[in-house]
């Protein structure tokens, strides 16, 4: 019996130490940007294999999907399957490439059926991740539809 709690005291020294050695390799605003990236390329596919339009809006925690027959149609509906919820103290901003102006509130990007990218302006979107650290890392939305890190 005393052999038994000895090897599981020594497990739960070597347990401890090996999670506060990996706690470091959390990095919550790596995390948005990865996974912010394959959301957009994952609700660009979506507007492809549905041939629908799928527009991508900034929410306060996050980005939303919301589909309609084009980019131009007046009513969408939300797609609740494709929602990205940022990690808790990653900030999300975003503004325009070429003229640096920050989104206004009805700026929106959509991709079409066939991965096109339409914007409310004839620009690329940069969005912007910040974290409490001040730290920030950038994706910029292509005109083609493709995401990349800058």
């Amino acid at each position: 019996m005393v052999e038994l709690l000895v090897v599981m005291g020594i497990l739960a020294v070597v347990a401890a130490v090996g999670v506060l050695n990996l706690r470091p390799l959390v990095d919550p605003l790596q995390d948005a940007v990865t996974q912010a990236e394959g959301y957009l390329k994952q609700v660009r596919a979506k507007a492809m294999a549905t041939t629908s339009a799928y527009r991508v809006e900034l929410g306060p925690v996050g980005l939303r999907a919301w589909y309609a027959p084009s980019c131009r149609a007046a009513n969408f509906t939300e797609d609740t399957a494709l929602r990205l919820d940022l990690p808790e103290g990653v900030r999300l901003e975003a503004r325009w490439a070429q003229s640096g102006q920050d989104f206004a509130p009805s700026d929106w990007v959509c991709f079409t059926s066939r991965g096109l990218l339409l914007g409310s302006q004839s620009e690329e979107p940069v969005l912007e991740f910040r974290d409490g650290k001040g730290r920030v890392k950038t994706l910029r939305v292509m005109l083609g539809g493709g995401v990349v890190r800058p």
